[in-house]
């Protein structure tokens, strides 16, 4: 996994063009290939992994790369060149971190890697030490687990979570001057100081910005529910640099907290995804304190659960259709937006900035988060909701989150 992931960052750096899927490319020894999907192409597969780099490759489909892969020999080298084709957004598919000077060698070597790392070194949060209560003179310390899942089956329509179920599920909160903390949006702990969530998350009219963060409780307003809640003061709010108001591209931020947040059988992060993992996703659990349907105004105390299917591009796009307008001027973009939901069942206002995640599959009882709530048009309406695409910000919140690794 680990290796694909290095894999396709090596590529990031060798594109000069855009290709796609069967269009001619030139290999090393200036003989005609074929542009293939990394994992379609056996032969480049096979060179990278016992270290022998590419020298040109073809470019992305979304987020996966596409290689120069040799025509099989039995066909004879006839196929002509193509003209290199470049579109919008293949200026964009690789990320820029202007706020963090980062050499290349670094992100390249690292920026997946830490991620994997941390992830399972919060895992071990799943555990607690605990002396037996046996007669015993000389116990042992055991492990215990403090995991909650009690199954990975995805549920199908909304419906209230268990306690410790969502351990990385944040409330965000802003000073009111009549009632005190109002808690606007959700989030993501991703680390012992940080809570990822929605750019526009970080200000409220009104209110000003964002300044508590709430973590390990299930009903906001009850204080006899299985929760333990810590609340902490935000002290940093960091938007990616790309965020442009109006537009609602780049809708991604962290948040700094004044001092880190316990870990325990309530609290423990989510990891961060990695590229073998976010791929072919169908499906994805989205959590949150909003509103149950379009005519609720306060949203739901108790922390409510729903899986969603995630929607292709093609289809997200033609069901905003004239709704697309100035705030998303390019239309919805593979490389950086999700779109998932059907009718019935996908996110409301509330929910701005929590998280879509599914369940890491090398950790126990662990989560990643694939995507930040961002926007929609209608709760529950045929429109997919808009996720920010966390993996396609990896370098940048690893740089901010874990500067000295």
């Amino acid at each position: 996994m680990f290796t694909i992931i290095l894999i396709y960052f090596l590529l990031s750096g060798l594109i000069d063009a855009q290709l796609y899927e069967d269009d001619s490319c030139t290999l090393d020894d200036n003989s005609s290939g074929v542009c293939k999907r990394l994992k379609n192409c056996q032969e480049v597969y096979q060179q990278i992994i016992s270290g022998k780099l590419p020298t040109s490759s073809c470019g992305y489909i979304s987020y996966e790369p596409i290689v120069c892969c040799p025509l099989p020999k039995t066909i004879t080298n006839t196929i002509s060149s193509v003209t290199q084709r470049s579109t919008e957004e293949s200026s964009t598919l690789t990320v820029t971190d202007e706020s963090v000077n980062v050499p290349m060698w670094q992100k390249i070597s690292e920026r997946s890697a830490l991620s994997r790392r941390k992830c399972e070194e919060y895992s071990k949060a799943v555990y607690t030490t605990v002396i037996p209560p046996t007669l015993a003179v000389d116990r042992k310390p055991v492990n215990v687990s403090l995991c909650s899942i009690k199954s990975q089956k995805l549920i199908v329509g909304g419906t209230k979570a268990d306690p410790k179920e969502f351990p990385h599920m944040a409330a965000v909160g802003f000073n009111s001057k009549s009632v005190g903390i109002v808690w606007l949006c959700g989030g993501t702990l991703v680390s012992e100081l940080f809570v990822l969530s929605a750019a526009h998350c970080t200000y409220a009219l009104g209110m000003g910005n964002a300044a508590w963060i709430r973590v390990g409780d299930l009903i906001l307003k009850s204080d006899v529910d299985d929760a333990r809640p810590q609340v902490r003061r935000i002290v940093k709010r960091i938007r990616y640099p790309d965020y442009k108001k109006p537009l609602e591209y780049h809708d991604i931020a962290l948040l700094k907290m004044e001092r880190p947040v316990k870990f325990d059988a309530w609290v423990r992060p989510s990891c961060l995804p990695s590229f073998g993992e976010v791929e072919n996703v169908e499906k994805a659990i989205a959590t949150g304190w909003g509103r149950v349907d379009w005519a609720d105004e306060d949203g739901s105390d108790h922390l409510l659960k729903v899986t969603l299917p995630i929607v292709s591009h093609r289809i997200c796009n033609s069901s905003f259709g004239s709704a697309v307008d100035y705030k998303l001027n390019r239309g919805i973009i593979d490389e950086w937006q999700i779109c998932a939901g059907e009718e019935g069942r996908d996110t409301c206002q509330g929910d701005s900035g929590g998280p879509l995640t599914i369940y890491d599959p090398q950790f126990t009882c662990m989560y990643d988060v694939i995507g930040v709530t961002s926007l929609g048009r209608l709760c529950g309406s045929e429109v997919p909701g808009v996720y920010t695409r966390v993996y396609n910000y990896i370098a940048w919140l690893e740089n901010t989150i874990w500067p000295d690794n």
